[in-house]
């Protein structure tokens, strides 16, 4: 997503996902208040920016720190914990798991993940 896809005055949702802490992602409106050619800022002050990785949104951008993530809707936002989530349980399968889903299964599992 490209900072060029927002507007001045746009709400967007603000997403914390809190990373290895105990507590579920945050996600809070805010209004975009300038577009410029780097970043987008909102109403807070925080500036975002585009990054490559990210395809939900911007990035904030901070030296150090988690850093919070924009989303110009909520969808994109739950889209994204849900994309986490998944790469979680898609990593959490062990051998002992995965013994249980049959060859059919796992013959299409792994079609759709080396598409």
């Amino acid at each position: 997503m490209t900072i060029k896809e927002f507007d001045i005055g746009q709400r967007v949702f603000i997403l914390n996902m809190h990373e290895g802490r105990n507590s579920e992602p945050e996600i809070r409106e805010e209004s975009v208040i300038s577009v410029g050619r780097k970043y987008v800022t909102v109403e807070n002050g925080n500036r975002y920016a585009s990054e490559e990785w990210f395809h939900f949104g911007l990035v904030q951008s901070i030296d150090y720190g988690e850093r919070s993530l924009l989303c110009p809707s909520k969808t994109d936002a739950y889209n994204y914990i849900e994309f986490i989530k998944l790469q979680i349980w898609i990593s959490s399968l062990t051998r002992y798991k995965v013994k249980n889903y049959t060859l059919d299964q796992l013959r299409k599992v792994k079609e759709i993940l080396m598409d």
